[in-house]
């Protein structure tokens, strides 16, 4: 099927005819409900019957409101970190960590969350439902910075940073330059605000924020907003003398709101100069298919009177709504309010009645006898000590005066009892119930029946926390996530730490942690005070609890304690120096290192001693065995000497024979010749 595309008047029309048909349009039967309540908040009613009559208001709608955004509030705001992000993994925990230093950095330091929970619970009690916008805003300022003595070089240097313009410049008579120049500054942020309930319209039927298919926030904006919102000429001259926000200037919850100021008309600027005349500015969400691709997506339409300011599609809207008292399948629940104004009825006229009754027994109406005052003008003068001139004694008497009824009282204690009831906000959990506080009640007991006292309290605050706190976080993520490009250096913890949101993970899971009720906190903080003790009296459990365990508890008992500037008082065990040894300790070690040192050196020397003595030993062995050797080496020796002596002594005889035998016989041969 072919569909065509929708030019910016058909856009137009279809918005203006969900707006007409939304719930909180104008004079709605929800818009008037508001304005009962709110009255009856202020106690402006009921009033009075006879101009007569007491006009005392019972203060119930009053009293359980706040007691109710007291409790919520303290819940908030008792000095916790009511939100964090859970890491996806072992390696996330740091990066969570600092997911969400930051995001309640961005929550709580750039933006004024306090107020905005404030408020939003205010009007979830008193208006069925209250809402937060979270959105990114674009923010520059200008800076006019002055200079003097700069080179031209020097000046150029100056303008080639970001944001720096030249405004005005003059040379000196040596060619130095002075002037101004304007800086620009990016302050763009998350911003968070609370809506007014009667700014906010929703399609009928609607379920939740998630399912609806449109809703709007509606705003008076000049012209001079529309002009610095970046809007061209041609837009703001269609809008014309759009005349729609006398809607607003007429809206019975706005009436209501400011008429115990006397204020019962808005104020619009018409007459005056046209640049702070006003216009409605509807911001739209809505599904709707402008291309006609047959794919209906969700848009963000702008309109005023009858122009399109601008339209594009966006993922999200930035709402978020508190309902403290939800219906099932139904974008609005029950109206805690409401529900308190039977009995601020019932309890004012009975109380009227006794304040009434009262009056009426110290100054009552006579029966006076015809004839029987001599000036009647006396008896109307109620002056203290005045003079009535009587006739007659009997002529005079108090008209009989029926008695209060006994059950008055008994019915003012059952519509007590009942507002605790249909509330959930008892009198002790207020603080006013001075029967709880007695002898025989123990502190203990006290807390334990204020704690049981708060049970429906606690069901709300966990509506607060799941259905507004944990989607709101989630929302200021994603912001960040979307639109900070830049790392910033950031105080989160006491420490200044880089913030790179670019590295972030895309989703993240919100976990709330909201305490309500009497000590509950410090027995929290008891629990992890045992846990510290059992785990450090244990011996087997000892090793597997180190420094940075027990750092990490003393943190979750001094945070529970409500001490968020832990580091101010303990510091990291990654961030301490090493440990610096006490001199008498470090006396000792020396004089044990010198002990040791000399019975080492003793030990070398035994060693060497017993070593050496070995060795002479074997020396001695040696040289016994040298000199058995030798003695026997000289023993042959003097043997092979004598063996070698004889036998030269004999070769000597024998040569000496040999000599005389030759003689002889030479003598032999010339004996017979001669």
């Amino acid at each position: 099927m072919d569909y065509k595309p929708l030019n910016d008047e058909e856009v137009v029309k279809i918005v203006e005819d969900n707006i007409s048909r939304s719930i909180g349009y104008y004079d709605s039967q929800l818009s008037r409900e508001r304005e009962l309540t709110q009255k009856y908040y202020q106690a402006e009613l009921p009033k009075p019957q006879h101009d007569g009559n007491s006009k005392y208001v019972s203060q119930d709608v009053y009293d359980s409101v706040q007691s109710m955004s007291a409790a919520l509030l303290e819940s908030m705001a008792a000095g916790q970190k009511i939100v964090k992000f859970a890491p996806q993994n072992a390696d996330d925990v740091v990066m969570a960590n600092i997911a969400s230093e930051y995001t309640d950095y961005v929550c709580f330091r750039q933006n004024d969350f306090y107020s905005v929970a404030r408020d939003v619970i205010h009007d979830g009690l008193l208006a069925r439902a209250g809402l937060a916008k979270v959105y990114w805003d674009e923010r520059l300022e200008y800076e006019v910075e002055e200079f003097a003595d700069l080179t031209e070089e020097e000046l150029d240097m100056l303008l080639t940073q970001d944001g720096v313009e030249l405004e005005e410049s003059e040379a000196n008579s040596i060619g130095l330059l002075s002037g101004t120049i304007s800086r620009e500054m990016d302050k763009s942020q998350v911003v968070i605000e609370s809506v007014p309930p009667e700014n906010f319209i929703i399609e009928p039927q609607a379920k939740s924020l998630s399912t609806v298919t449109f809703m709007a926030h509606r705003e008076r904006k000049s012209i001079t907003e529309l002009r610095e919102m970046g809007y061209s000429e041609d837009l703001i001259e269609e809008i014309g003398d759009d005349h729609s926000d006398v809607e607003l200037e007429t809206d019975p919850e706005i009436l209501a709101r400011h008429e115990d100021i006397g204020s019962d008309r808005g104020f619009n600027a018409k007459g005056f100069q046209d640049q702070v005349r006003t216009v409605m500015v509807y911001e739209c969400y809505i599904h709707i298919d402008p291309d006609g691709s047959g794919m209906a997506r969700l848009h963000k339409v702008c309109k005023a009177g009858n122009a399109l300011l601008d339209m594009y599609e966006v993922d999200d809207i930035p709402f978020v709504a508190f309902v403290p008292l939800p219906i099932p399948h139904a974008f609005f629940g029950s109206n805690f309010a409401e529900k308190v104004v039977s009995t601020q009825n019932a309890r004012t006229v009975l109380t009227r009645s006794i304040l009434d009754h009262a009056v009426i027994t110290n100054n009552p109406r006579y029966l006076v006898a015809k004839g029987s005052l001599t000036n009647p003008r006396e008896m109307i003068d109620n002056r203290q000590g005045g003079i009535v001139n009587v006739t007659r004694v009997d002529g005079v008497a108090p008209m009989p005066q029926a008695g209060l009824n006994p059950f008055v009282f008994q019915t003012l204690q059952l519509l007590e009892e009942q507002n605790e009831d249909t509330t959930g906000v008892s009198r002790l959990s207020r603080g006013i119930e001075k029967d709880a506080i007695s002898k025989q009640n123990s502190a203990a007991m006290v807390e334990q029946l204020a704690s049981m006292s708060q049970q429906r309290q606690k069901i709300v605050a966990r509506n607060f926390a799941n259905g507004f706190v944990a989607p709101l976080f989630h929302k200021v993520y994603r912001e960040i996530l979307a639109n900070e490009t830049q790392e910033r250096i950031v105080q989160l913890s006491g420490n200044f730490v880089p913030v790179d949101p670019t590295t972030w993970d895309d989703k993240r899971d919100v976990i709330t942690e909201l305490k309500l009720g009497y000590g509950e906190q410090d027995r929290d903080a008891q629990k992890y005070l045992a846990l510290h003790a059992m785990l450090s009296q244990d011996e087997a459990l000892a090793p597997m609890y180190d420094a940075k365990k027990r750092y990490n508890v003393m943190k979750t008992i001094m945070e529970k304690q409500g001490i968020l500037n832990v580091d101010d008082y303990l510091t990291p065990p990654d961030q301490l120096p090493p440990p610096q040894p006490n001199p008498a300790q470090e006396m000792q070690q020396e004089m044990a290192m010198k002990q040791l040192e000399i019975s080492e050196r003793q030990t070398v020397v035994a060693e060497m001693k017993a070593q050496s003595d070995a060795e002479i030993a074997q020396l001695k062995l040696q040289l016994e065995e040298l000199k058995a050797q030798a003695a026997h080496a000289l023993q042959s020796d003097n043997m092979d000497l004598k063996e070698a002596q004889f036998q030269h002594k004999k070769k000597i005889d024998e040569g000496e024979l040999e000599i005389l035998k030759v003689t002889e016989d030479r003598r032999g041969i010339v004996s017979p010749t001669g």
